[in-house]
């Protein structure tokens, strides 16, 4: 009797030791199912952080490129004189008005029509190496225009921009023909921005239409033309 009780005893105590601990397998099962679980959830934080840094590149090229455009635009609205140039042959105008620098002959202040200090010229260039370039000087008879200078010397104002789809960044629309005498015809401008690791471009474009600046017919402002 003494005996089976003994026995039974052990082999109670060898099923509590049993149940108390995991088998080898079963430690194995659960280390794979941490470790596919561990890597599920890294996967998910980098694919979150790569789209964050996605993001922030796209906004950042975003704004940049809207403080830019909406520069050329400014100037362009304020402009008495518009004209498209090649940056190959600066002195001949292009007979179909597309070329990749655009000159400006803008107000500068809302000084006397007639005073040189009103008007300034703005330059603007975009070169093959996707760099846009801008200058700005006073448009005094001292002055010395744009055209008869290298362009590709001008200060660099945003890079990683290009024209949109290839074509000219810049063209010259001719005033109608019942266009009053200041109208100096608009201008239509096409630009792509892609900064730094930015993977989706960000394309601008307009046809600026110039705001009266003279007032009176045969008006004429100070200063030397531009071009």
């Amino acid at each position: 009797m003494i005996a089976r009780l003994r026995t039974r005893v052990r082999r109670a105590v060898r099923e509590d030791r049993a149940d108390a601990g995991f088998s080898m397998v079963e430690l194995i099962v659960a280390s794979m199912m941490s470790i596919i679980m561990l890597g599920i959830i890294g996967s998910l934080f980098i694919k979150t952080l790569q789209t964050q840094g996605a993001v922030t590149d796209t906004t950042t090229t975003s704004n940049n490129a809207k403080v830019v455009f909406d520069e050329l635009q400014a100037s362009v609205r304020l402009a008495v004189e518009t004209d498209v140039r090649s940056s190959t042959s600066m002195a001949v105008e292009p007979t179909d008005g597309r070329g990749d620098v655009l000159i400006l002959k803008t107000r500068q202040n809302q000084g006397e029509v007639a005073s040189t200090g009103t008007w300034r010229c703005v330059a603007w260039y975009l070169d093959a190496d996707d760099q846009l370039h801008k200058i700005t000087r006073p448009a005094q008879a001292s002055g010395t225009p744009a055209t008869s200078v290298n362009p590709a010397s001008w200060p660099i104002v945003a890079r990683g921009v290009a024209a949109i789809s290839g074509a000219s960044p810049f063209v010259a629309l001719e005033p109608a023909v019942d266009a009053e005498a200041w109208y100096p015809g608009s201008i239509q401008a096409a630009l792509t921005f892609r900064e730094g690791d930015s993977r989706v471009p960000v394309d601008l474009s307009s046809t600026i239409v110039p705001r009266r600046q003279l007032q009176l017919d045969g008006e004429t402002p100070g200063g030397m033309p531009c071009v």
